[in-house]
């Protein structure tokens, strides 16, 4: 009798650990598609933007360019022209 007693009991931890394994999986699938979700390159891409710091660092990127740009596309100012000359030089040190 207890050899059947002992055997009832093995199958019942059996069919609590499959149970317990189903919940595992079903909960390890659960956060692979969370992660899939968060690693999409359309989201990466949508926090890095969503930051300040990211937006205000582009902005001051595009603004220097086009600084350099205007300054080295505006022949109009003299070289022999000191004054004109250094603030070309400091607007270019400064982007």
């Amino acid at each position: 009798m207890s050899k059947i007693n002992e055997m009832n009991l093995l199958l019942i931890k059996r069919d609590l650990l499959i149970e317990n394994q189903k919940a595992e999986l079903e909960a390890l699938k659960l956060q692979f598609d969370e992660t899939r979700k968060v690693l999409r390159p359309i989201n990466i891409i949508k926090k890095t933007l969503s930051i300040k710091e990211v937006k205000s660092n582009l902005i001051n990127i595009a603004l220097g360019l086009a600084t350099n740009y205007i300054i080295d596309k505006f022949p109009s100012i003299s070289i022999e022209n000191k004054f004109p000359k250094l603030v070309k030089r400091i607007l270019k040190l400064i982007n």
